[in-house]
């Protein structure tokens, strides 16, 4: 796996692997689950946001705005070779391989044959924070 930043590209805040607690509206759990106040994270303000979490459970983690109360979030390891993939202007990119996939994790240009996997999140529209983790 390449380093453990999270990169980003104008879309939401990078976060270091452990730091998700740096950024307004993210708050890293005892249980390593990661609290996110959609309403405090502009980069979840419109459909088709994204942002970095860091590292979520040992894994590399991004939230990505599917609908209008609606978000999923995506383990960035290749499925490839485990590379942790990168924003791009369209989704996801390996900067490994090459491998590409779009924004919702579905892959569309390999060597990866497998879309990126879900991480287990839940959101509850009544607070409106998504756990992830």
């Amino acid at each position: 796996m390449c380093g453990a930043a999270a990169v980003a590209v104008g879309v939401g805040p990078a976060l270091l692997a452990g730091d998700a607690v740096a950024a307004t509206g993210i708050k890293r759990k005892k249980n390593g689950q990661v609290v996110v106040t959609v309403g405090k994270v502009p980069a979840l303000s419109k459909v088709g946001g994204r942002v970095l979490l860091g590292t979520v459970k040992g894994a590399p983690v991004a939230v990505v705005r599917t609908g209008t109360s609606s978000y999923t979030a995506l383990d960035l390891s290749c499925t490839h070779m485990g590379v942790t993939v990168r924003e791009s202007a369209d989704g996801w990119t390996c900067p490994a391989h090459g491998s590409q996939f779009a924004e919702d994790g579905e892959v569309t240009g390999g060597p990866a044959m497998a879309d990126l996997a879900l991480v287990r999140s839940r959101f509850n529209a009544g607070k409106g924070r998504l756990t992830v983790g």
